[in-house]
């Protein structure tokens, strides 16, 4: 898996932990992961969340993060890389969130790299029911990422 995280808004240098949301976005692709896929994670601000949900799922709102999951191209030879999916959190959301879940913010922030991946495996959170599910997935990836 080839992995990138940019950084397109304001966020303390403490809390820029590419190699750990690596490690969420590995964790989190599970079967996929394996395979030659590239997978864009980008922190964003609310303007710019806001921005890709009216654009892309017609939503005049602000959300957590954003995932879409890309097709692979049919020229594509086996074992050669593509961009399997990308990935947008909102770092303000992320900072918002954090103190009503009570996480910190890096939890927050890996919380929602790691939701963005499991949508990314196929995972939905339509129903309450999978969303419990994907929820308990990525604390489980979460807890076993960070010391105890």
């Amino acid at each position: 898996m080839i992995a990138h995280v940019f950084y397109q808004t304001d966020i303390p240098a403490y809390l820029r932990r590419t190699g750990l949301f690596k490690k969420c976005l590995e964790k989190g692709l599970k079967y996929f992961a394996k395979q030659n896929i590239e997978v864009n994670v980008i922190f964003v601000n609310e303007k710019e969340i806001l921005r890709v949900n009216k654009q892309f799922l017609n939503h005049s709102y602000v959300t957590d993060v954003i995932s879409f999951n890309n097709q692979r191209p049919p020229l594509i030879m086996p074992g050669e890389p593509w961009g399997f999916g990308d990935v947008f959190v909102c770092y303000q959301v992320a900072r918002k969130n954090a103190k009503q879940f009570q996480h910190t913010i890096l939890e927050e922030m890996m919380m929602y790299v790691t939701h963005g991946a499991l949508h990314l495996s196929g995972m939905d959170d339509h129903k309450p029911q999978d969303r419990a599910e994907m929820d308990r997935q990525a604390e489980k990836i979460i807890r076993g990422l960070l010391p105890h």
